[in-house]
C-alpha cells in the first residue's frame, strides 16, 4: 500500500501531536455496542461467515478514517492510502496464528481470497507477519465473551497500529448488537476520529443489502 509523509508541524493538530507522543501510554480506547441487526439478516440471506463478513466491513469503516490509516514511523508519520489487516485465526491445537486480509478487494474476491489465508493461518500458519507491519489493523476476536470492556496488551515504547477486536453477539427484543472495541494511538487519533469510526461502520451495518 502507498503511503505519504504528514507534516506534523503544519497539521492541526501539531499540539496534541507532540503532547500525547510524549507519554509513555498514549492509547485511546473505546468499546461500543453495534447494532448489527440488519447485517445478520444479510448474513443470512448471503451464507457468507461471520467474521470475514463483519471483517469486511470493519476495514471499510477504519479506512474512511484518515487520522486511523496514519502510522508513526521512526521521526516521521506517514498516512497510508489504504491499509490490510492481520488478524488472529484459532488453530485446532488451541493455539493461533496471524492472518492478513486485504479489504480493500471487491467482495467476491475478497472472500475467496479470504476464506483460502484462514484455513491457511487455521493449518499450519504462523506468527509472523508478511512484509511491513505498519499499515496493519491489528484485529482480534473472541466469540466467547460479551464483554463490556477490554484491556488489551500494549508494546512499550508505544506504537501506532490501530487495534479493533469484537465479542460475542447477543439478540434482546430483536435487535442483535455486538461489542466492538477500537484502540489507536492519541498523538494521531482523538475522540472525534473514534467517534467517526463507530458512525461509518453502524451506517454499513445497517444497509439492508
Amino acid at each position: 500500500m502507498k503511503k505519504r509523509v504528514i507534516d506534523m508541524t503544519k497539521d492541526p493538530r501539531h499540539e496534541q501531536f507532540e503532547y500525547f507522543a510524549s507519554l509513555t501510554d498514549p492509547y485511546a480506547g473505546v468499546t461500543c455496542q453495534v447494532d448489527i441487526t440488519a447485517f445478520m439478516e444479510r448474513l443470512a440471506q448471503s451464507g457468507a461467515p461471520f467474521f470475514l463478513a463483519f471483517t469486511y466491513e470493519v476495514l471499510a469503516a477504519a479506512n474512511a478514517v484518515p487520522e486511523l490509516r496514519r502510522r508513526i514511523e521512526g521521526d516521521q508519520v506517514v498516512e497510508y492510502d489504504a491499509c490490510r489487516c492481520s488478524c488472529t485465526v484459532a488453530k485446532p491445537d488451541g493455539s493461533y496464528a496471524y492472518c492478513t486480509l486485504d479489504g480493500t478487494l471487491p467482495w467476491a474476491e475478497y472472500l475467496a481470497q479470504g476464506r483460502k489465508a484462514l484455513d491457511a493461518a487455521r493449518n499450519g500458519g504462523t506468527m509472523r507477519e508478511d512484509g511491513d507491519s505498519g499499515e496493519y489493523f491489528f484485529i482480534s476476536c473472541v466469540p466467547w465473551l460479551r464483554y463490556t470492556d477490554m484491556k488489551q496488551p500494549l508494546p512499550e515504547p508505544a506504537f501506532s497500529n490501530v487495534r479493533l477486536a469484537w465479542g460475542k453477539y447477543a439478540t434482546e427484543n430483536g435487535r442483535t448488537t455486538l461489542p466492538v472495541t477500537l484502540v489507536a494511538h492519541h498523538a494521531l487519533a482523538d475522540g472525534i476520529h473514534l467517534g467517526a469510526f463507530y458512525q461509518e461502520l453502524e451506517k454499513r451495518v445497517s444497509q439492508n443489502q
